[in-house]
């Protein structure tokens, strides 16, 4: 059965989007054949390729939710995504402008496209001139690039819409957040930034932070900053107002950077055994360490806070690198360690 679907998919569904490339262009022709501009197909693949159509079309209804008209599809392959299904994709200009993958049975598992404003359908469109000003109280100066992503697991779908420097993103059709990039650092958020990479020893280089700014929805603007200083580039999250250092990322001793070291002879091997290391330390030896460096790198004081690792996924191929710690009254706090077990940085809820 998987042969013959494959050989549908590749062979037979080209015949489907050859051509004009528009949804309906397959029709049932007279004595049992399938026709698409003017050639025939042989009888035998009628029932493989209505099923075909099939996916074609539950793919353009999915875009249909957010663009106005169908799609031309370029290419249709097989593809294995947690199982095999099928990509339908398209270009513009040489370049990728969209991807919906399909099941078999019809069911769209994940969608992405890049479309232009004209083309989104006006409930989009609605939502997203809403979202913007919720999120920066004014209407978009035009918009320059525009990023539609739906996945089935999780039933969930994001909207990110830029416009100039700035971008806005939407939530299963509501705003969520904003945010977009800075030339200029207000004096008391570099002040702060200051005293933090003081506390960790750190010496700011020549050069100014990379900066940008995030606004979660109902919740205060935060600065986040990214200097090059002696000890390696330092991420710092900053809160609008209050100037509290929400989050500090050491990326010398992040486990990012150990998996980036990996040898090119063994790879595998060595992110298999760092990850077996992260995955191996004890909730009571990673609370203490944990309690130790928040105060050394933060001056956060953790000790009367309960700890818990992450959920795990059950994926093999996981690294469960983050402790979770709440306490009752306070804003709950993650850090991440590496496979040494040392925390390369913390991150206090908002």
């Amino acid at each position: 059965m998987n042969k013959i679907y494959k050989v549908v998919s590749t062979a037979a569904l080209a015949a489907v989007l050859a051509g004009v490339g528009a949804v309906g262009a397959v029709q049932a022709g007279k004595g049992g054949k399938v026709e698409q501009a003017g050639n025939a197909v042989s009888s035998n693949k009628v029932n493989q390729l209505t099923s075909d159509q099939k996916l074609v079309d539950a793919a353009q209804a999915k875009l249909k939710e957010f663009i106005m008209t169908p799609v031309s599809f370029s290419k249709a392959e097989t593809v294995d995504y947690g199982g095999e299904v099928i990509s339908f994709s398209w270009e513009k200009k040489s370049t990728l402008a969209g991807e919906v993958l399909v099941k078999p049975d019809g069911k769209v598992v994940k969608l992405y496209v890049n479309p232009k404003l004209v083309e989104l359908n006006d409930s989009t469109k609605s939502k997203l001139n809403a979202a913007w000003k919720q999120i920066f109280n004014k209407s978009a100066d035009g918009y320059t690039r525009l990023n539609v992503h739906y996945l089935e697991e999780g039933g969930s779908t994001d909207i990110i819409a830029y416009s100039n420097n700035d971008f806005v993103n939407l939530v299963d059709g509501k705003a969520a957040r904003g945010g977009g990039a800075l030339k200029e650092v207000p004096a008391p958020i570099q002040k702060a930034a200051a005293q933090a990479l003081s506390r960790v020893g750190a010496k700011q280089g020549k050069d100014n932070p990379r900066a940008s700014f995030v606004i979660e929805l109902n919740k205060k603007k935060v600065y986040a900053l990214e200097y090059k200083t002696n000890k390696g580039n330092i991420e710092l999250e900053i809160e609008e107002s209050t100037n509290r250092l929400l989050g500090i990322k050491l990326q010398a001793l992040s486990l990012v950077k150990e998996l980036s070291e990996v040898s090119v002879e063994n790879p595998e091997k060595e992110t298999q055994a760092i990850r077996e290391k992260v995955n191996s330390f004890s909730l009571d030896k990673l609370k203490i360490a944990a309690v130790k460096q928040a105060k050394e790198i933060m001056n956060l004081d953790l000790s009367g806070y309960q700890a818990a690792r992450e959920e795990n996924s059950g994926a093999p191929s996981a690294f469960h690198d983050a402790v979770i710690f709440t306490k009752k009254g306070s804003p709950t706090v993650t850090g991440y360690f590496n496979s040494k077990g040392v925390f390369s940085g913390f991150r206090i809820e908002q």
